[in-house]
């Protein structure tokens, strides 16, 4: 069985359920297709503490938040699509934030997968 967390983008998580990310999960399509039969388990649904205007006021969440993440030692991080936003071009830019984030998640030998649905 595969551990997965997902993490998505606080200002996008205003309007957002999640529902999309847990259904590809759920249904293997997306991002998700890659572990073919093998069973998934959702061990963390995670949000961004934010960036520029949007911060959250305790930054330090975000810090705690990854040390829990790395304690469950989860088989791949999924970075959620909208931590991807599409540039004037069209093509999808990580949020430097994201992008953070994913180095350290990399730094401690997890997996990160770009995209969820």
């Amino acid at each position: 069985m595969k551990k997965i967390a997902v993490l998505r983008c606080l200002r996008v998580s205003a309007s957002c359920a999640g529902s999309g990310c847990l259904r590809a999960m759920n249904e293997k399509t997306g991002a998700f297709e890659r572990y073919g039969d093998e069973d998934l388990q959702a061990v963390a649904f995670f949000t961004c503490n934010g960036c520029k205007e949007n911060k959250l006021p305790n930054q330090e969440g975000i810090a705690k938040k990854v040390e829990r993440i790395k304690k469950l030692n989860p088989d791949a991080l999924h970075l959620s699509n909208c931590t991807m936003p599409k540039d004037e071009d069209g093509n999808r830019v990580i949020c430097p934030v994201i992008k953070e984030l994913e180095d350290e998640f990399v730094a401690a030998g997890i997996n990160v997968v770009h995209g969820t649905h």
